[in-house]
């Protein structure tokens, strides 16, 4: 017997939860285009500078920092879509309770990861926040960059406790398709 027989699939927070998540993601992915934007227009800017030998400060700097939330927040992106090594498992996998279980082993793995993660760059971002640390060129807060680790790592653990929830009440995965 599967822990989903005891829990209604159609309740109606179960799409409540679903919707939440989704709203999520999309927050992700309006934060994960404004970086590339940044980082485009900052290392044009920089390009510029550098040929033209004008007198500007080198603002390179912060595409190294939009970066930060690129990564990690894309990669929370990633655990949501199910756009990771598992999707492999998932899709080819004959047998469901073999899918299945290739979900739930990867949302619990998901979850360890980002929980370990999740207190290492807590302790860097309150080191980096207490030391007030700067980068050389334009003075950005070293904690910036780490803040969008930590939050990187807090979506997954979100994204991971949804995705394992889904699996122990038989609901399907989110693929790429349903968001596109």
């Amino acid at each position: 017997m599967s822990a989903g027989v005891f829990i209604n699939p159609s309740a109606p927070w179960f799409d409540w939860i679903d919707g939440l998540e989704f709203r999520v993601f999309q927050g992700e992915r309006w934060v994960c285009i404004a970086s590339l934007l940044v980082m485009v227009v900052t290392v044009s800017i920089s390009v510029a500078v550098r040929y033209f030998n004008l007198p500007i400060p080198n603002v390179a700097e912060w595409a190294m920092v939009a970066m930060s939330p690129l990564t990690f927040v894309g990669a929370a992106m990633c655990s949501y879509t199910q756009s990771h090594i598992v999707v492999d498992v998932v899709k080819l996998a004959p047998q469901e309770w073999i899918r299945r279980t290739a979900r739930g082993i990867g949302a619990i793995s998901l979850l360890a990861f980002a929980g370990v993660y999740s207190w290492l760059a807590y302790v860097f971002f309150q080191d980096m926040r207490v030391s007030g640390e700067r980068m050389l060129d334009m003075g950005t807060p070293v904690a910036l960059p780490i803040f969008f680790l930590l939050a990187g790592m807090v979506l997954m653990l979100f994204h991971g406790a949804v995705e394992l929830w889904r699996v122990l009440t038989g609901r399907p995965p989110v693929t790429e398709e349903d968001v596109a």
